[in-house]
């Protein structure tokens, strides 16, 4: 699938991989097969440890948890796939991926659903799902073909943009618009840059062998692949927990749920506009209450 001339063997062998990507092989370092590919998955590991620590600050509900899990497992199998190009670690790679976009679907359609409820909501498309997953990890273990788990990706994918979609012309949702903006912007970019990467790898490979060393790093365009999908995937996560807090709007008018720290975040902020009306009527009430308490006590006395 990429241009693998030259490529040297290190630490772990002959790569088993189904796929070898186009940075050349224990380049930089004997025990790292693809150094650049394999730090660049730090964007899908840092970022969701974060997410759970602040999703259980923020008490959210226990479902996302799983999809910040989803991210750091797929960071992981892709961190240990790159560096060793064993088929083992590529399995580690992408059968998570399968399995955590289907989660996602899961997630994006039961926004609706009370989230204090124990009862396990959709039960027959969380069936379908559970399913499909499993389905797909034996046909691939039977057929390991890279195409396969593209396309069941890529429709799983598909299917969660046009639930998001769906969402946000339902809610109208300011927030939740721009959230999905970015997140999609940032995704497809990568995707395009994942596609060069695999179009154009022998050109690529020709040019950086003619830039300096220190640009080098900079043409690895799988490594932003990683960067800019994992940053994406993680605003569809926050994008997530926005909707389904906004449509049962479980946090107080005073109180706004807000992205903020370039999207790494997202938390109840003050909605002080609110917070003065909320004053207001509060003190007219409680104006219309004197008074009206005033005329029954004359009223009384007078009778």
């Amino acid at each position: 699938m990429a241009f693998q001339e030259f490529n040297s063997t290190g630490y772990w062998g002959k790569p088993t991989a189904t796929i070898d990507w186009c940075e050349k092989n224990y380049e930089v370092n004997h025990y790292v097969a693809e150094m650049w590919n394999t730090i660049s998955n730090l964007m899908m590991i840092i970022p969701p440890l974060w997410g759970i620590w602040d999703m259980k600050k923020q008490q959210f509900a226990r479902r996302f948890f799983f999809c910040y899990a989803f991210i750091l497992v797929v960071g992981f199998g892709s961190l240990a796939f790159h560096m060793t190009l064993l088929y083992e670690m590529q399995l580690f790679d992408e059968l998570p991926m399968v399995w955590g976009t289907c989660y996602c679907v899961y997630c994006l359609s039961i926004v609706k659903h009370d989230m204090k409820s124990k009862i396990i909501p959709n039960k027959l498309l969380l069936l379908i799902l559970i399913i499909i997953s499993i389905g797909f990890a034996i046909i691939y273990l039977a057929w390991p073909q890279p195409l396969l788990q593209h396309i069941c990706y890529g429709i799983l994918v598909a299917i969660s943009l046009a639930q998001e979609i769906k969402l946000l012309l339902e809610f109208k949702c300011a927030v939740c618009k721009h959230m999905f903006i970015v997140a999609i912007a940032l995704y497809l970019f990568g995707f395009f840059l994942w596609n060069i990467d695999n179009i154009f790898c022998k050109n690529i490979t020709i040019l950086r062998e003619q830039i300096p060393m220190f640009l080098q790093p900079f043409t690895q365009m799988h490594a932003w692949w990683h960067i800019f999908a994992g940053y994406g995937v993680y605003i569809q996560v926050l994008f997530c927990i926005h909707s389904t807090y906004d449509y049962h709007k479980k946090y107080k008018l005073s109180n706004l749920l807000l992205p903020e720290n370039m999207y790494f975040s997202i938390r109840w902020q003050k909605n002080y506009k609110k917070l003065l009306i909320l004053q207001y009527k509060s003190t007219v009430n409680k104006y219309y209450l004197l008074l009206y308490t005033y005329y029954l006590c004359i009223y009384f006395i007078k009778n």
